[in-house]
């Protein structure tokens, strides 16, 4: 990134003994000369801990309550970093983004492109988590709203060749930043999340990777993927999407993957016992593109993913559960 970074910040962990005596390394990100550009979500997350989610008409007593920072966009971002990348994030909070800001910052994520409006709240969301860990989410933009193209440009003109932009959906104008990246030739990566039609307008066959669920996915392919199980799920996106590295999430299975002219393969999920899985999916996707931005091929950087995912579930919160490279690291699988 010009201008933003006066060098990259390149981190090397020691290698662990392999139990076989093999040479094979499992660190994460030993080298890299590329940055990520994060667009995205800040939101505070106000989270309910309860028997079950609330049925309509039905008031219910949470038994525990948490303030966390969050949002897919600063997820992402701490991700990225705990993985070794060096992170810019670009958006917007409000006069209640202090604490948003300062998680940031502490993880080593330059700042310097956030907007802060005095007279709106921060995005901010409603989290109930079952005793199984189990969420579901009520999402208001506050703020978040306020990001558009023409407030991101300085950002994206801040890239270099080689950088990537990541994107997820909590934003009002995707597709346009999507369109603003390409035309800058950014590799640019889109976790859709949540999924709108209105990301059908974007060139979306010019990504350089589609990280999806399957929910996600069936958006994509609308009338296409009914009845169609995963494995058909990713056929149809190969056929649709044939030079975009793909990413099939499928939660507790395990996730496939794509890279154009090679055929789909397959990985686990790691198997650990879930406390919460808010944020699981935002780890997953920053671990990958940190892996990738540091120049792994892809099911290398998944597999790195679905471990630090693994880990994710088994503590409570979004950006706190999200594990450090060092742990991912240590995690024998």
């Amino acid at each position: 990134m010009r201008g933003l970074w006066s060098k990259m910040r390149v981190t090397e962990a020691p290698a662990p003994a392999s139990a076989g005596g093999g040479s094979r390394s499992n660190t994460l990100l030993t080298t890299s000369n590329m940055a990520v550009l994060n667009i995205g979500s800040l939101n505070l997350d106000y989270v309910y801990r309860v028997d079950h989610f609330v049925r309509p008409g039905e008031t219910l007593a949470a038994s525990h309550r948490a303030v966390h920072a969050g949002g897919k966009g600063l997820n992402q971002s701490v991700a990225l970093a705990r993985a070794g990348a060096t992170v810019l994030h670009a958006g917007c909070v409000g006069a209640d983004g202090g604490m948003l800001l300062e998680v940031l910052k502490g993880e080593g994520v330059d700042v310097s492109m956030l907007a802060v409006h005095e007279s709106e709240a921060s995005g901010h969301t409603f989290i109930q988590v079952t005793e199984d860990g189990e969420n579901g989410i009520l999402y208001y933009p506050g703020t978040n709203g306020r990001v558009t193209v023409e407030s991101m440009l300085l950002a994206l003109d801040a890239c270099e060749k080689d950088d990537i932009v990541m994107l997820q959906n909590e934003l009002p104008d995707t597709a346009g930043l999507i369109e603003a990246a390409l035309e800058r030739g950014l590799r640019t990566v889109l976790n859709p999340s949540p999924f709108d039609a209105s990301l059908l307008k974007a060139p979306l066959e010019r990504l350089y990777a589609l990280i999806v669920n399957e929910t996600e996915a069936r958006g994509f392919l609308a009338d296409e993927a009914e009845g169609v199980e995963a494995a058909g799920l990713m056929a149809l996106l190969e056929r649709r999407y044939p030079d975009v590295n793909l990413i099939l999430t499928l939660g507790s299975r395990g996730a496939c993957g794509r890279v154009p002219g090679a055929e789909p393969f397959f990985v686990p999920a790691v198997k650990m016992k879930a406390v919460d899985t808010t944020g699981a999916g935002d780890t997953f996707a920053g671990y990958a593109v940190a892996a990738l931005a540091a120049g792994e091929d892809l099911r290398t950087a998944m597999n790195h993913a679905a471990k630090a995912s693994a880990i994710s579930v088994t503590r409570e919160g979004a950006a706190t559960s999200i594990p450090r490279r060092s742990e991912v690291e240590a995690l024998a699988v």
